[in-house]
């Protein structure tokens, strides 16, 4: 939290003062109106989550790339997202780029699948900027598809 800095994936690149990590999940969501899932998919848990007070009309997106094997057949992490938060409005957000390219502010294009306008609008207003140009698809799960095949 000194440096603003993830000295073990990121070394080197500071992030803005106002990301701060915090490891209570209840504290570091309280009160969210969008949600941001970016770690490995083997790690996603949401016994916590599915407690926390989060904010009206909370939306989530996904960056994970994957796809979860499960009895069933397989599972995009948008929809295993969506269903372990109570149906919430999920996104995805799927690229070829690299952490460490959009760190260092190298040219990156990605694209938001969304279900609903107003979050794909939402989430597109997010991210885009000169160096990481977002469009957007009403298509969540082909968005993840293609994010899962990328991978």
């Amino acid at each position: 939290n000194e440096k603003h800095e993830n000295v073990k994936y990121l070394k080197g690149k500071t992030f803005t003062n106002n990301v701060v990590a915090d490891p209570d999940i209840m504290s570091a969501v309280k009160g969210a109106t969008l949600l941001i899932f970016v770690t490995p998919h083997q790690f996603l848990k949401f016994d916590a989550l599915q407690t926390a007070e989060l904010g009206p009309d909370c939306k989530a997106i996904s960056l994970i790339k994957g796809i979860e094997f499960e009895e069933g057949g397989p599972r995009l992490i948008s929809g295993i997202i969506k269903d372990s938060m109570g149906g919430m409005d999920t996104s995805v957000l799927m690229g070829a780029n690299v952490a460490n390219e959009v760190a260092a502010d190298e040219f990156c294009e990605s694209t938001v699948g969304f279900a609903t306008e107003g979050a794909g609008a939402v989430w597109q207003k997010l991210f885009d900027c000169p160096t990481f140009r977002v469009g957007k698809i009403k298509d969540v799960a082909g968005g993840g598809l293609c994010g899962a095949v990328e991978k």
